[in-house]
């Protein structure tokens, strides 16, 4: 585009999204830390100056590509949840959505989640809130499945934030005991139906 013409806010977005996608494998190979805003612009294409238009620091980077994630996360699983199956299959199919995020992004996830720790309070907050919508969504699915009769009585929030958590080892194991899917599967039986003998 020629210089002095200012892009609409939908060409910006894009061009942050752009950028971000084409920096992240710099910060996995590199380190969060260890790159430069200036590795960052020559990573994009761009001269430094330019970067500054679209972020002024590398944690902008790190936040944006969290936000991003989340967000794009937690919009699929609300397409799932607004289907009119029950409340239970809902369930299964956001948490398979949400375990195929984790293997896409294995090795970047482990490492930037650490990087995000370091980022600045109100950062962190900001991606607690998306981190918070997510677990809401899948609250409100299993208040639907109690409603529905397909689960007991719970603590929602506490189910939500718990069912999230046990997707974690499935991917990051050095002991598999099946395929992803498969252990993925075992987990969610194993969430739903309780361990003891009915």
């Amino acid at each position: 585009m020629p210089k002095g013409i200012p892009l609409t806010e939908e060409e910006q977005a894009k061009r942050r999204h752009e950028i971000v996608d084409q920096v992240v494998n710099v910060f996995l190979k590199k380190g969060f830390q260890e790159t430069s805003m200036r590795e960052i612009a020559e990573a994009a294409g761009l001269g430094k100056s330019t970067l500054y238009d679209y972020f002024k620091t590398k944690d902008e980077i790190l936040l944006y590509f969290f936000e991003n994630q989340i967000g794009n996360l937690t919009e699929a699983a609300q397409k799932i949840a607004l289907q009119s199956i029950p409340a239970d299959e809902r369930l299964r199919q956001v948490m398979k959505i949400h375990l195929e995020y984790l293997q896409a992004n294995k090795s970047l996830f482990m490492k930037l989640s650490l990087e995000a720790q370091r980022l600045k309070l109100e950062s962190q907050k900001q991606i607690q809130r998306g981190r918070h919508a997510y677990q809401d969504l899948i609250r409100g699915l299993i208040e639907e499945g109690v409603r529905e009769g397909a689960f007991r009585k719970v603590d929602p929030l506490l189910a939500a934030r718990m069912l999230i958590n046990t997707l974690v080892p499935v991917v990051y194991t050095s002991r598999p005991t099946g395929t992803t899917q498969e252990m993925m599967e075992e987990t969610m039986d194993i969430f739903l139906k309780g361990l003891q003998v009915c």
